[in-house]
C-alpha cells in the first residue's frame, strides 16, 4: 500500500514540474536522422523554445548531443587553419508559436585542420553526399538555445543549428542512397505511430 502511495505522489510530482514528454526524443533517434530531429525539435520549437528569450533550458540538454546525419556537400572552404562546409539537408519544417513555419535544408558545420575526421574533407566532394557527425552544442555558456530562431517576426528570418566540429565518416554510394530512400519512408510511416507532446506546467502559486 505504503508503495502505490509513493509511485501516485511520483507521478503526481512529475506531471507537476515535468515539461517534455516524448521517447522518440530521450531515446536519441533523431541524432541519426535528420527527418526525425526536425520531428523532434517540433514542439519545442512551437512553444517558443527556440527564441533567445524562451524558455530553452530543457531543450538544450535534451538537444546538445553529437549526431551523425547525411547531406550533400554544396559548399568548401579552407582557410589554412580551419575547414568550412556547407551541407544541403532534406527540407525540414519547423512551426513557429504564431503558427507559421519555416523551412530548414542546409547546415553549416567546420573543423580545426588538425582535428582527426577533418583531414578527409576537400573541394573534390562538393555535389556528393556524405555521412559526417557533429556535435550540436552552444558555445556562449548555454545563454542561448542550440538551435535558435533569428529575426523574429521578420521576412528574413532563419534557424541557426549551432554545432562544433565536422568528422567525414564516408561518401554514400549510390547503393545506399536508393536503400536509404527505401527505409526513409518506412521510418516516416513507423514514427507516424510514436507521441511527442510539449507541456509547460506551472506551479500553483
Amino acid at each position: 500500500m505504503l508503495l502505490k502511495i509513493a509511485m501516485l505522489f511520483l507521478a503526481a510530482a512529475g506531471s507537476l514540474f515535468g515539461g517534455q514528454i516524448c521517447s522518440a526524443q530521450e531515446s536519441g533517434q533523431w541524432r541519426k536522422d535528420w527527418k526525425r530531429f526536425g520531428e523532434a525539435i517540433a514542439p519545442y520549437a512551437r512553444a517558443g523554445a527556440l527564441e533567445l528569450h524562451g524558455d530553452f533550458w530543457e531543450f538544450n540538454r535534451i538537444f546538445s548531443k553529437r549526431v551523425e546525419w547525411r547531406g550533400t556537400l554544396r559548399a568548401f572552404h579552407n582557410n589554412g587553419v580551419a575547414k568550412n562546409l556547407t551541407l544541403e539537408m532534406q527540407p525540414i519544417q519547423i512551426p513557429l508559436p504564431d503558427g507559421s513555419s519555416i523551412e530548414v535544408n542546409k547546415l553549416s558545420i567546420s573543423c580545426a585542420n588538425e582535428e582527426s575526421g577533418c583531414a578527409g574533407w576537400s573541394a573534390e566532394l562538393i555535389g556528393k553526399e556524405v555521412i559526417f557527425r557533429t556535435k550540436l552544442i552552444n558555445r556562449n555558456r548555454g545563454y542561448q538555445p542550440v538551435v535558435m530562431l533569428h529575426d523574429k517576426g521578420e521576412e528574413s528570418q532563419r534557424i541557426e543549428i549551432k554545432t562544433y566540429g565536422a568528422e567525414l565518416i564516408k561518401v554514400v554510394s549510390k547503393q545506399e542512397r536508393h536503400n536509404n530512400s527505401f527505409n526513409r519512408s518506412a521510418n516516416s510511416t513507423a514514427f507516424m505511430r510514436e507521441t511527442c507532446v510539449y507541456r509547460r506546467f506551472v506551479a500553483p502559486g
